[in-house]
């Protein structure tokens, strides 16, 4: 196997993310706080591939320098993402949280180049995604988590995701439930969000 890569649309997002949060002078901030070899993810475009180390390496520079102290962090980069992505040819508009999770396995595929995502129904109240052979990581796992909240959560049906198991605690697999529930994030502003896309479901 050789070097995990995911889309540059996802360091884009963590980009758009620091920039919105925080600065753009804090975003440069942590690029020269990154070691040199990672720098090269200021070339990334929407649709070309990138390191998932470096990908992590960005967000875990980004929490030390700019929140260490934020439990939340990842989560929220990753909600951000899911309200705010940036658009790609392969994404899907949603209108429909059951398509959208039924598509997630292929979108998966698309974006990543390692590891698989599987859908699988529970009951009429949510659904259990579960991921395997993916190199988690605590930035992966939470921002992961907050992705799929974001994505889902439109004002008529708002989600919660929860997680459930973890490679990183030594499961075999990743696993989270999705249930129709108030997202535990605040509410977006009217007019905030632009239209949430599958290519927000971010497995980097």
């Amino acid at each position: 196997m050789g070097t995990p890569s995911v889309r540059g649309i996802f360091v884009l997002n963590a980009f758009d993310f620091v920039c919105e949060h925080y600065s753009p002078a804090a975003h440069a901030a942590v690029i020269e706080a990154l070691p040199a070899r990672r720098t090269a993810l200021t070339a990334a475009r929407e649709a070309s591939w990138a390191p998932l180390a470096d990908v992590v390496a960005y967000r875990e520079t980004a929490k030390a320098v700019l929140a260490p102290g934020a439990p939340d962090f990842y989560r929220k980069m990753g909600f951000y993402g899911g309200r705010h992505v940036r658009a790609l040819p392969i994404a899907i508009p949603i209108s429909d949280n059951a398509k959208a999770l039924r598509l997630g396995p292929l979108v998966w595929r698309t974006l990543s180049d390692v590891g698989d995502l599987e859908v699988i129904d529970a009951c009429p109240e949510g659904a259990i995604l579960r991921i395997r052979d993916f190199p988690s990581s605590a930035p992966f796992c939470q921002r992961f988590l907050g992705s799929v909240e974001g994505v889902l959560s439109l004002a008529a049906m708002p989600v919660r995701v929860e997680e459930r198991a973890c490679t990183s605690r030594g499961d075999p697999y990743c696993e989270m439930f999705v249930a129709r529930a108030p997202s535990w994030q605040e509410p977006e502003k009217p007019g905030a969000a632009s239209l949430p896309t599958l290519a927000a479901l971010d497995p980097g």
